[in-house]
C-alpha cells in the first residue's frame, strides 16, 4: 500500500553552517559547506522591525548567539518568500525559544501552537527582561499595520 501525504507535509531536513549574516532578530543567512546560502526566519518567535525599539538589541541578541559558531538548523517547510522556517541550534541551546526568554522576540502565536514559547514569553514578561522592560511595547505584527511616514 501507497500513503499519499499531502504537498505541504516535508520530511524533516537539518542544514548544519555558519551564520554569515544577521537580517534582523529573527533572520539570518547560514552558509553550508563554504558554498551555498539560505536565508533563516526563526520558527514560532517574532521580533522588532526596524524602527522599533529593542530592533538593534535583538539583531545583536541573535548575531551574539550564532556568531561564528557551527549552527544547525531544524525545518520542515518555507514561508512565502522562500525563507527556511527551522528551529535554529548552537550545540545543546535552542535559539528560538533563548530570544524569548531573554525578552528579545515574542511568542509568534498566529503561527505558532507550540506552548512552551507562550510560557516563557509569560516569565520574561514578569521579570521584565530585554523588551519587557519598557512600559508598553507593542508586538512587531501590529508595528507592520501602523502607518508608515513618508520621506
Amino acid at each position: 500500500m501507497i500513503l499519499c501525504l499531502p504537498a505541504k507535509i516535508l520530511a524533516q531536513t537539518t542544514l548544519t553552517g555558519k551564520a554569515v549574516k544577521i537580517v534582523d532578530g529573527d533572520t539570518f543567512d547560514l552558509l553550508v559547506n563554504g558554498n551555498t546560502t539560505y536565508r533563516i526566519r526563526l520558527l514560532d518567535i517574532d521580533c522588532p522591525e526596524r524602527g522599533q525599539d529593542f530592533y538593534k538589541v535583538s539583531k545583536e541578541a541573535l548575531g551574539n548567539y550564532l556568531g561564528g559558531l557551527t549552527i544547525k538548523v531544524i525545518y520542515t517547510k518555507k514561508d512565502r518568500h522562500q525563507r527556511i522556517l527551522g528551529t535554529v541550534y548552537n550545540g545543546p541551546v535552542n535559539v528560538n525559544m533563548i530570544m524569548v526568554q531573554e525578552g528579545y522576540a515574542w511568542h509568534f502565536k498566529k503561527y505558532s501552537k507550540d506552548q512552551r514559547f507562550g510560557e516563557v514569553e509569560q516569565s520574561a514578561r514578569k521579570a521584565k527582561r530585554g523588551l519587557w522592560s519598557t512600559p508598553q511595547p507593542i508586538a512587531p505584527w501590529d508595528f507592520r499595520k501602523m502607518p508608515r511616514k513618508r520621506s
